[in-house]
């Protein structure tokens, strides 16, 4: 199949060849992966590539685009077994690890032999002091023509992009002092007497928006298909009056004594509120590890509203509450998969394709496992059973069934108990994203007065 690139990714190629370095925050499923191979194979055809990304994705994602828009091109994945003969011996142009692979790249500067350098989902390296963030800093410097892609650069706060830039321009437009940024875009808010809690300038995206616009790519999915609706809603829960009383004996003494007298102790307000959206998922995990089901309810309504739909995709939080779908779907005796981290590679493309061919009427997804690289467009209802406090999982996750390919009307919907944590959690995720696209919006912006 020859790659016949739209117009998006022609200036995406023409961009990266003009600068050699370049962000590429272009929305979910606008074809970045395919963007790259084009713009290596017209301006580098001779180029020996490193692409990193995460585990799942590398031979759905890279190897299948490759052998679909570059036949009988050479490449090879690297996996942990394997990684130092690849590495050393292969004669692939391309080859291809995962995220966790660049510490051991960097120390042994298998780097150096590459001319172009690939990140993919680029989000897992925002934070400049974990050790493979560092790696990132060092064979970045290092390899002459790099890319950093992601959709979500700044799910938190435009904090975020400092060590994706600084990757890409050593510092030039940042400032190589990341408490130095910090200074300038953000201000001090005291938490409690030893936290600070640092805050957004009201400009501080459109300053980062401005300083990176030259070495930064980005289109949204709309701006380069058409797409059908997409619409969201929250549907409530009911609580039944014995749990109530348990989440809001948690919520003001962060304890919950359950009927035997055990007790779930919650240290600080982060671990407190985890607790309180385990009570409302239908279980919770004591001192020990343990589960204690309280409710079953909830799900119930979550296969409910799975089933309403041809095929859905629902994501949920922790084991337990996957365990507890799970009895639901199989007494129901309805066709189900589950994608989680114990989910081996060659078992997630099966379940993919079984999806895809409308054999599985619901796919159970956690969103850290599943939501990278996954197209699940058979499925046109996302339903979380219970929220997610990371606006980047959350427009992964999203994307897995809205992306190019999608034809039909999609459905998020957001299953919440009336007047709990968990619709704020929902309104404080909706905030982020807010914050997100309004920097990538302005990006958007900046491209067009260029041209």
């Amino acid at each position: 199949m020859k790659l016949e690139p739209m117009a998006h990714q022609r200036a995406f190629a023409e961009r990266w060849a003009a600068t050699g370095r370049l962000l590429n925050f272009s929305g979910c499923g606008t074809g970045k992966t395919a963007s790259c191979i084009l713009t290596i194979e017209q301006y580098w055809p001779g180029a020996r590539v490193l692409v990193l990304g995460p585990l799942s994705i590398l031979k759905p994602a890279w190897g299948g685009d490759l052998d679909r828009f570059v036949p009988g091109s050479r490449w090879e994945i690297a996996y942990a077994k394997n990684r130092e003969q690849v590495m050393t011996s292969s004669e692939a142009q391309w080859v291809i690890t995962n995220h966790d692979a660049i510490k051991q790249i960097a120390d042994n500067n298998w780097h150096t032999q590459f001319d172009v350098l690939v990140v993919d989902e680029a989000d897992a390296f925002r934070n400049k002091d974990s050790l493979r963030s560092k790696a990132l800093a060092k064979v970045t410097a290092e390899v002459p023509y790099v890319t950093l892609m992601t959709g979500t650069p700044t799910p938190k706060s435009v904090l975020d992009v400092w060590h994706l830039a600084f990757c890409v321009d050593r510092g030039e437009r940042l400032g190589k002092n990341y408490f130095g940024f910090r200074a300038n875009v953000c201000s001090p808010k005291q938490v409690t007497n030893t936290i600070v809690k640092w805050v957004d300038k009201p400009q501080a995206n459109d300053i980062v928006t401005a300083l990176l616009s030259d070495v930064t790519f980005r289109v949204n999915l709309d701006d380069v298909t058409e797409m059908p609706p997409l619409v969201t809603r929250t549907v409530q829960v009911d609580i039944p009056p014995k749990l109530l009383k348990m989440y809001r004996q948690m919520q003001y003494d962060s304890l919950l004594e359950l009927e035997n007298k055990e007790v779930v102790n919650a240290v600080h307000a982060g671990a407190r509120l985890q607790k309180l959206l385990q009570i409302l998922s239908g279980a919770v995990y004591d001192e020990n590890g343990a589960v204690k089901d309280l409710h079953k309810e909830r799900h119930e309504l979550v296969l409910d509203l799975a089933l309403e739909a041809e095929a859905s995709l629902v994501a949920f939080q922790w084991e337990h509450q996957r365990k507890g779908l799970e009895a639901e779907a199989k007494k129901r005796g309805i066709d189900y998969g589950i994608i989680d981290g114990s989910t081996a590679i060659k078992d997630r493309e099966r379940l993919v394709e079984q999806f895809q061919a409308g054999k599985l009427q619901v796919l159970f997804a956690h969103p850290q496992s599943a939501g990278h690289g996954l197209t699940l467009t058979m499925g046109t209802r996302l339903v979380w059973a219970s929220p997610t406090h990371r606006a980047d999982l959350y427009e992964q996750m999203v994307h897995r069934i809205y992306r190019k390919g999608q034809t039909r009307r999609c459905e998020v919907i957001h299953v919440a108990a009336d007047g709990t944590a968990e619709e704020e959690v929902y309104i404080k995720v909706a905030e982020k994203r807010g914050r997100m696209e309004d920097l990538l919006a302005l990006v958007c912006q900046l491209q067009e007065l260029a041209a």
